[in-house]
């Protein structure tokens, strides 16, 4: 079974259909009185001027947290003091760093989607506390860390194509390492506080309704982000996917995979891959995710009446599923 392709006018108008019905499924809220505060620490800027060990362990010594949170380690950590002055003293990092720092400029960019972000996200939440934001340089070492009270992003890691340097992947993962996906992932990864799930279903289907309401409440939270950066795939994967979607619903059916346990078997719809070769050559990775969406997203269109947060509480996966009456089926 292989994905079919569509020719250019039909490409064009399933992206705008697309597009049109991913805007009909959000919700048009005011946020515009809602206040946030988005204060993005600099540490990138603060920690490439310290040039000697000494200054590095006292700039450590008065972030702990930080510290401990996004390297994992302590001030005192003898190898990894002599790790970040080696970065802060070579001149190829030093000249990645400059390259980094002209690329991203000021930051407004960043800011300004955050707070649009945070704003919907307290629209809904209104006890939601704004994380601390902290920009890094570590010269791709580590990558973006999210929890509750603090954002990590090591600017570098997101580029994008033209780099010089960038993380060690493969060329079909990489595609997310550009600032466009920057908070689109960071969205996705705080909706695990909002997104309820029964641990005691470990169904495929579990699955992929937690991560379909994951990328429902991402797209919520930013309603002018296209959904290729909501999920990362490249538009082209979006066309062909959406067009093709009967048939990947089939191979799901056909195979008894809903309610499938074995992680092994799992692992091959959800996880990260080039293709779902079992699905067709054409199918991109974490296919099984992409169909949570669809099934959420119908869900929320055949119950219009049930909220956001109503939904994100819903762990019954299989209700979610029998209430969407999605059946591969395109928009009506």
């Amino acid at each position: 079974m292989k994905l079919r392709f569509v020719g250019p006018i039909t490409v064009g108008l399933i992206i705008y259909f697309f597009f049109l019905v991913s805007c009909q499924n959000s919700e048009t809220i005011d946020t515009s009185n809602i206040s946030v505060k988005v204060d993005i620490l600099r540490f990138d800027e603060a920690m490439m001027r310290l040039k000697t060990k000494e200054q590095i362990k006292e700039f450590l010594s008065k972030n702990i947290k930080f510290v401990n949170m996004f390297y994992q380690t302590s001030p005192e950590d003898t190898a990894f003091i002599n790790r970040l002055y080696l970065i802060h003293n070579n001149s190829d990092t030093q000249a990645f760093y400059e390259d980094t720092k002209k690329s991203f400029g000021n930051l407004s960019d960043l800011k300004n989607q955050l707070e649009t972000a945070f704003k919907h996200i307290k629209y809904y939440y209104p006890d939601f506390k704004e994380p601390q934001i902290i920009t890094t340089f570590t010269a791709l070492d580590l990558e973006l860390m999210v929890s509750d009270d603090m954002i990590v992003i090591p600017l570098e890691t997101f580029l994008g194509p033209k780099a010089k340097y960038r993380p060690q992947y493969p060329q079909y993962l990489l595609q997310r390492f550009d600032k466009p996906y920057i908070v689109p992932s960071i969205l996705t990864i705080l909706s695990k506080k909002y997104n309820s799930i029964d641990p005691n279903d470990h169904t495929l289907l579990s699955d992929m309704v937690y991560y379909g309401k994951s990328y429902v409440f991402t797209r919520e939270m930013l309603p002018d982000v296209a959904d290729s950066l909501v999920i990362a795939y490249a538009d082209s994967n979006m066309t062909k996917t959406w067009n093709s979607q009967d048939l990947v619903w089939g191979h799901f059916i056909d195979n008894q995979l809903l309610y499938e346990t074995n992680d092994r078997t799992k692992e091959k719809y959800l996880g990260d891959r080039p293709k779902v070769f079992e699905v067709g050559n054409d199918c991109p990775g974490r296919i099984g995710q992409w169909l949570g969406w669809r099934i959420v997203s119908r869900y929320r269109t055949e119950n219009p009446s049930i909220s956001l947060i109503e939904m994100m509480k819903n762990s019954n996966a299989r209700d979610i599923f029998e209430k969407s009456k999605y059946k591969g089926q395109l928009e009506d």
